[in-house]
């Protein structure tokens, strides 16, 4: 214990001095350098069954030059006492509130350089969405849970809520009795009297506020056993026989991560807690990591893609526990570094552990392009003020960050990138870090210069479209969509070529960081394919000669390759600098593969031209469909069996889904109809993604009476996804059962972080978006004060960006009375009206040439 003791003080120090020197030019969003914390004792006085609680904290701070006041963060908190102790001496502090959620305890003298106890005693209201230490009813049963990412531990005590006061706290916890209460720590002491406990957990290790979480309740568990620190899952009442699955899988997964860093696991335990009401995925706490319940609880044969979401979530918070936790950022401008290393870190592990589930064959550039591609996005690495501004372009810190990892990772080497994070974490271990510290520990094992790439990458907002002339001349531009006015810009770009000359392949790797690049080597080739395994983030372009020459040799390409010049080429649709034949020619190429996962990419594209299907071209789509694709699902059939591959039947689901919606086909519809009888009677009998479908196509085409008969299983249900699976697939459209959905966001049965999945669905089933926003005027105020901060700052983009004037209309005259008062609406609306007029363009662009292509299928 006294070794341990003193090597905390030791980190403390160094954290303090980290602390000093990065606050060299303070800010008016963040707290100043003149205090700086290095322990807080935390008491809560809290019950599940009552909204309000209060409680009591003590800071231990330095005061580094004199001053008059003490700032921290609070919100939504009655402080009802505030003064500083040091020694036998007491000073009063008067509290007023100032911006960005910061405090000010004000003194009647100066307060002099020297160490001191900041006591607050203050009273709060439990929230009810799951922002911040919140209430949550599951099944007649009261729970508290905690969600402190981004900037939400303000709102259940006062602290110095930066990332970079990275300090060890202490958490008392008095609740009734009957509770189970944990948190990120063992239990050092509990007492009971009259029905109350008084739960003492140990102090934690050094780490930001936003790590801290506790959850009271009366919960089961069961043990994770195989670990190499003792670990439980808690879950809701009567729900510890779902969790087999995760039991089993976990040790593996923490083992391959161990290994992968060479650092143990850092903390003393590691707790799992299945939440009911949760607005994210997971969270990935100290020890006491909170999961969206449908990730823990999937019963004892969990469908292929509830398996890989659950097991990849798993990964990715593990990895967390070193990128984040053991090392973390400084301040949120840098949140890519936790969750960029934490989503490759994951992927990297389930290629290793689970290849049968077939990450290694996912673009992830792809989920990030689409956003990336906005003239309106931002940077990775940009301002941020407040929780709003972490929240823009939230996604991209994972895609986007985990994209320019891998594109690292395939010019290094795997083995020379994990001797950088390994580095980079030995080096920063308890400590804080900034973009720079990790590109230094790269370098360092690198042949290249990674530092200006990764810059241009993380820096600048976009990304750049190569294009290949036949001489060999080759040039970079911004990519953007057709219409779309963008600034130059330029990065650096690895180019891992493919290209045949004479008849004889050839590869390299070229770096280009000029808007023209002269390669004499490529000016004989045949084709180009420049982006060797797909890692690249960047568009191309090749000459339509090129094209065709390498679409005739799409043998030498794996399956990410071809895929990617299907995804390329719709890109470059998009980009209004090929036609609507040129990219079906590509697809009708790939959908002819022998293997299922490019065959599902052919159909995915398909998918994505669904914008332009209108009443006019209709028939004529669905002519398509049926002569082109309903023989390869009717080769698959419905019926899934044990000996399918992962891309056997993501095809098949994919294929269902298209020829449900859109093929006008009275046997499949029947059939859905069916299944979907099936699946409501028992939940068992059909898969869940064949279900979803079933339930989409048979509610587009059914009887309303069948909302009822969804409903009443969805109360049956006890897995959560099951749960998903009845309410959220539902596509009815006649007035008043869309009304009845719409009702359901704000009953008791849809939890707050779910108020926005049922208004989000409708504005996905409807043409015309009239009867959704009637029913918004009539209740916002309702679902705002429900949803969380995350929802309501993203609602227009979520809910409204549409391909249709009328509905776009509709959207203005909706959102123009309250964006601006609500944190982060406003930018949203803005983000929702860019991607909507960029959509009409599109449109505008390509439905003549769409509609020429289909009128070659006859209509039978």
């Amino acid at each position: 214990m006294p070794r341990v003791l003193a090597f905390m003080g030791c980190v403390v120090l160094s954290v303090t001095l980290t602390i000093a020197s990065a606050f060299a030019k303070d800010v008016g969003y963040r707290l100043p350098a003149s205090v700086t914390p290095s322990f807080q004792k935390i008491e809560l006085n809290i019950d599940p069954d009552a909204r309000n609680y209060s409680g009591s904290t003590v800071i231990d701070i330095t005061v580094n030059t004199p001053i008059n006041k003490v700032g921290f963060y609070q919100i939504d908190l009655n402080i009802t006492q505030a003064f500083l102790t040091q020694g036998d001496a007491t000073m009063a502090l008067t509290v007023s509130e100032g911006d960005y959620n910061i405090n000010w305890g004000a003194a009647e003298e100066e307060i002099a350089k020297g160490d001191y106890q900041l006591t607050l005693q203050f009273e709060g209201k439990l929230d009810i969405s799951s922002d911040g230490m919140y209430l949550s009813q599951f099944e007649e049963n009261n729970y508290i849970f905690t969600q402190f990412e981004d900037m939400h531990a303000r709102r259940a005590f006062p602290s110095f809520d930066e990332p970079a006061f990275k300090i060890p706290y202490q958490l008392t916890i008095i609740s009734p009795e009957k509770h189970l209460v944990v948190s990120n720590t063992p239990v050092a002491k509990r007492t009971v009297n009259d029905g109350e406990q008084t739960v003492v957990f140990e102090k934690t290790k050094p780490m930001p506020t936003y790590l801290l979480a506790y959850a009271v309740g009366p919960f089961d568990s069961v043990e994770l056993t195989g670990l190499s620190v003792p670990g439980k899952v808690y879950v809701p009442k009567g729900h510890a026989e779902n969790t087999k699955f995760v039991v089993k899988h976990t040790p593996k997964i923490l083992t391959a991560l161990e290994s992968f860093f060479g650092i143990k696991y850092p903390y003393k335990k590691l707790d799992f807690v299945a939440v009911p009401n949760f607005t994210y995925g997971a969270m990935e706490n100290v020890g006491l990591i909170t999961y969206q319940d449908g990730l823990l609880l999937l019963g004892d044969n969990p469908s292929l893609k509830e398996r890989s979401y659950s097991l990849s979530t798993i990964a990715h918070e593990l990895a967390h526990q070193w990128f984040g936790n053991l090392v973390t950022m400084e301040w949120w401008d840098d949140l890519w570094l936790n969750e960029a290393f934490a989503s490759w870190a994951a992927t990297y592990t389930m290629k290793q552990l689970y290849p049968e589930l077939n990450m290694g064959e996912s673009i992830i550039q792809e989920i990030a392009f689409e956003e990336d591609g906005s003239p309106t996005v931002k940077a990775v690495k940009k301002v941020v003020r407040n929780q709003s501004d972490v929240m823009d372009g939230l996604e991209l810190n994972y895609s986007k960050g985990e994209s320019v990892l891998e594109m690292i990772e395939s010019l290094i080497g795997t083995e020379k990138f994990r001797e950088g994070v390994r580095n980079y974490m030995n080096k920063h271990a308890w400590k804080n870090t900034v973009a720079d510290d990790l590109w230094a520990a790269l370098d360092d094992v690198s042949e290249f210069s990674l530092s200006a790439m990764m810059k241009d990458y993380l820096e600048q907002p976009g990304y750049p479209l190569i294009t290949f002339a036949q001489n060999g001349t080759v040039t970079q531009t911004r990519f953007h969509y057709a219409g779309a006015q963008v600034a130059p810009q330029t990065w650096a770009v690895p180019l891992k070529l493919t290209y045949k000359v004479n008849g004889s392949i050839k590869q390299e790797v070229v770096f280009i960081d000029e808007k023209i690049t002269r390669l004499p080597q490529l000016a004989e080739a045949e084709w180009v394919f420049p982006n060797d395994n797909a890692t690249g983030y960047f568009r191309w372009a090749i000459s339509n000669t090129q094209l065709t020459a390498l679409l005739n040799d799409l043998d030498v390409l794996n399956n990410r390759e071809k895929k990617n010049v299907l995804f390329n080429t719709r890109a470059m649709l998009k980009a209004g600098a090929i036609n609507i034949g040129d990219v079906m020619s590509v697809l009708n190429a790939l959908a002819k593969d022998t293997e299922a996962e490019v065959k599902r990419a052919a159909v995915v594209v398909l998918l994505d031209f669904t914008y332009l299907v209108n009443d006019g071209n209709r028939d004529n789509y669905a002519a398509l469909l049926t002569q082109e694709y309903l023989p390869i699902l009717n080769a698959l059939t419905l019926e899934q069996s044990s000996e399918e591959t992962e891309s056997e039947i993501e095809l098949r689901n994919s294929l269902y889904y298209l020829l449900g919606r859109y093929a006008q086909n009275e046997s499949l519809i029947e059939k859905s109809k069916a299944l979907t009888k099936q699946y409501i009677e028992d939940t068992t009998s059909v898969p869940a993604d064949i279900a979803k479908t079933a339930i989409v196509v048979s509610t587009k085409h059914g009887d309303p009476a069948m909302f009822d008969r969804i409903v009443a299983a969805y109360k049956k249900a006890t897995l959560p996804n099951v749960k998903m699976t009845l309410l959220y697939y539902m596509s009815f459209t006649d007035k008043k059962t869309v009304n009845r959905m719409l009702d359901l966001a704000l009953s008791d049965l849809i939890a707050p972080s779910e108020a926005l999945y049922m208004p989000i669905i409708i504005s996905r089933n409807l043409e015309d978006d009239t009867l959704l926003y009637a029913w918004l005027e009539e209740n916002i105020d309702s679902l705002i004060s429900k949803m969380p901060d995350f929802h309501v700052s993203r609602m227009p983009e979520f809910l409204s960006t549409t391909c249709d004037i009328d509905n776009l209309n509709l959207a203005k005259a909706f959102y123009e009375p309250i964006k601006d008062n609500y944190q982060g609406m406003a930018r949203s609306y803005d983000v929702m009206l860019d991607n909507t007029q960029q959509c009409l363009r599109l449109k505008d662009t390509f439905q003549e040439d769409f509609n020429r292509y289909l009128s070659h299928y006859s209509v039978e």
